[in-house]
């Protein structure tokens, strides 16, 4: 048997056994108990508790958001507050959410506990099930490994996320699963109706119809109208319940005001950087997020436009687009981030495949190559995320830094030459000329 085709044969056959069905459900099942221990031997549903306080609220009759603030003023309030006590937090969703609520409280705790536990894990399988889908045939090989570490490493940077019960596990997992038939087959439809209701719970989820406008064909009409539908039903809210309504923003300014919860988007750092200065944060934070927005913009619409001229490939497009979109989002969180964990993890790798294949080797006649430093470089900086959020100050915003570096590498990489044959960075000119190589090393040694 030639040398080529031994290798061949032994790295398929690697690949073979680590994808084997036994072997990724034995990952899943780690994963799963993993996380049950956490849940059980630490904090959790710290953000399903405010939703379970809402329903229990209203089943006596009572108001969340009036209950909601009153106790973070009177947690505010005391004489002798302690540092290392938790602001409470209130419910914090749009008044169209309380006729669900209220739907909520004819079902039993348990069983609504059990349903809702349900419905984040649906969500955070139908996250990855979207991102796989944006892989080609070779990665999926060795993504599939990895879709059970996401939930410890949302966004590339390790949390316990998950075990927050944060509907935003199901928003989004509903938005991105309708986001696959419309960047595959041109179906938008179902996309537009996911945004729509995500944003009844989270009015910011409507930046999501920027979206269907980078990757897809004649969007602006549909997504406008999408956009105007979303924000009618805002608007609704305010006269349908006026009072509930004024309560919902009074709880939102407390969030920002007095619990500080900014999130980890730029123009959220920059406000959480100006009040630990002890300067105002409105209106240099609204400002900011305004000019930060319009330049992501600017960098997506001409990367649409070398898509469109065949510049860039429409693979390597879709997961850049999608990072991009989150930059649209006011106020970033954890939970937002693990929605994109997929996506960025294919920017990262496609990223330094290519800078690999385009660049010879660093010494000739050695493996030594550029994928060597960049994968170093990659596994350094990723670990240092990682310790920085397990160890490190509370107010260093990696979240913020992950996201900006792997939103960079997908552009950088948009913006490398194009040459013929290449598909998900691997280039067919490259790789005739390594098995080229690797047929002289043969014949060599049959000599």
């Amino acid at each position: 048997m030639s040398l080529m085709a031994e290798r061949t044969r032994l790295g398929e056959s690697s690949f073979g056994w680590l994808s084997r069905r036994r072997i990724v459900v034995v990952f899943w099942m780690a994963a799963i108990v993993a996380v049950a221990t956490m849940a059980y031997t630490g904090p959790a549903g710290w953000d399903a508790q405010i939703y379970w306080r809402a329903v229990q609220t209203i089943r006596h009759g009572g108001d969340p958001y009036a209950v909601g603030i009153a106790a973070q003023l009177a947690f505010l309030s005391r004489p002798h507050p302690s540092p290392s006590d938790h602001v409470p937090f209130t419910y914090v969703y749009s008044p169209m959410t309380l006729p669900l609520l209220r739907l909520f409280t004819a079902v039993p705790g348990w069983l609504l506990g059990l349903l809702y536990g349900f419905a984040v894990f649906s969500g955070f399988l139908l996250e990855l099930w979207a991102g796989f889908q944006m892989a080609g045939a070779w990665e999926r090989k060795w993504l599939v490994l990895m879709l059970p570490a996401i939930a410890f490493f949302p966004g590339l940077a390790t949390d316990d996320t998950i075990l927050s019960g944060n509907i935003g596990y199901l928003l989004y997992g509903l938005v991105l699963a309708a986001s696959v038939p419309g960047w595959k087959r041109g179906r938008w439809f179902w996309y537009y109706v996911a945004v729509v209701g995500a944003s009844i719970v989270k009015a910011p989820l409507l930046t999501m119809i920027a979206f269907p406008v980078l990757v897809g064909k004649r969007q602006w009409l549909p997504a406008s109208a999408t956009g105007s539908v979303g924000l009618a039903l805002f608007a609704m809210a305010a006269r349908i319940w006026p009072v509930e309504f004024h309560e919902y923003l009074v709880a939102i300014r407390l969030m920002f005001d007095e619990v500080h919860d900014f999130g980890f988007g730029p123009a959220g750092v920059l406000g959480k950087t100006l009040w630990r200065l002890g300067r105002p944060y409105f209106p240099t934070a609204i400002i900011f997020y305004v000019i930060a927005s319009c330049v992501v913009g600017i960098i997506l619409l001409v990367l649409k436009r070398r898509v469109t001229l065949g510049e860039m490939t429409r693979e390597a497009w879709i997961p850049v687009a999608l990072v991009g979109t989150l930059l649209f989002y006011p106020r970033i969180m954890r939970y937002d981030l693990a929605a994109f964990a997929v996506p960025m993890l294919l920017i990262g790798w496609r990223t330094f495949r290519k800078a690999e294949e385009s660049v010879p080797p660093l010494l000739p006649g050695r493996s030594f190559s550029w994928l060597t430093v960049g994968s170093a470089v990659f596994v350094f900086c990723f670990l240092a995320a990682n310790i920085i959020t397990v160890v490190g100050p509370v107010w260093f915003p990696i979240e913020l830094m992950v996201l900006l570096a792997v939103f960079g590498l997908g552009v950088g990489s948009a913006y490398q030459p194009q040459r013929p044959g290449s598909f998900f960075g691997f280039d067919a000119a490259h790789s005739l000329f390594n098995a080229q190589r690797m047929q002289d090393a043969e014949d060599s040694l049959d000599h």
